[in-house]
């Protein structure tokens, strides 16, 4: 008699643990995100063990008929290189249900933030830049971009 309870306890346990590490796993970001100014879409994606993102639409992609450059860059070799599809964000990793341990690039300043991300409950991505203590950063809320957003060359 409790053989026949110990089965159905361990089925329900084996429900309950798989139920709480599918919580745990954070909600797929892969996609084109606007920026939260609307100015810019980067393109998540899976890339290698992490997740990263390029520039994949500016609103305004060139400056006096040539396209805008990476000139702030810290690197000199790289200032050449231009903002479309440029390589703004990576190494972020998915821990609970969000990702962390990430970085993200401002082209406009040249500077590079730490980064977590999180996706809301609204459709919203939640970017979360910092330099030292997260809880000290500035956070940015990204829409997902319309299939019709065009693509930079």
């Amino acid at each position: 008699m409790r053989r026949s309870l110990i089965l159905p306890a361990l089925a329900a346990l084996s429900l309950v643990a798989a139920a709480t590490a599918a919580k745990a796993a954070p909600e797929d970001i892969s996609g084109v995100w606007l920026t939260d100014d609307g100015q810019g879409a980067v393109e998540i994606a899976p890339c290698g063990g992490a997740v990263c993102g390029r520039i994949v639409w500016l609103k305004t992609p060139t400056m006096n008929g040539q396209p805008l450059r990476d000139a702030r860059n810290p690197n000199a070799s790289a200032r050449n290189q231009t903002i479309c599809g440029l390589r703004v964000l990576g190494d972020l990793q998915p821990k609970g249900n969000r990702y962390e341990g990430g970085w993200i690039y401002d082209p406009e300043t040249g500077s590079r933030y730490r980064l977590s991300a999180e996706p809301r409950k609204n459709g919203r991505l939640a970017i979360i830049g910092f330099v030292g203590l997260e809880a000290l950063g500035e956070t940015m809320e990204w829409s997902r971009a319309p299939a019709s957003l065009g693509r930079c060359s």
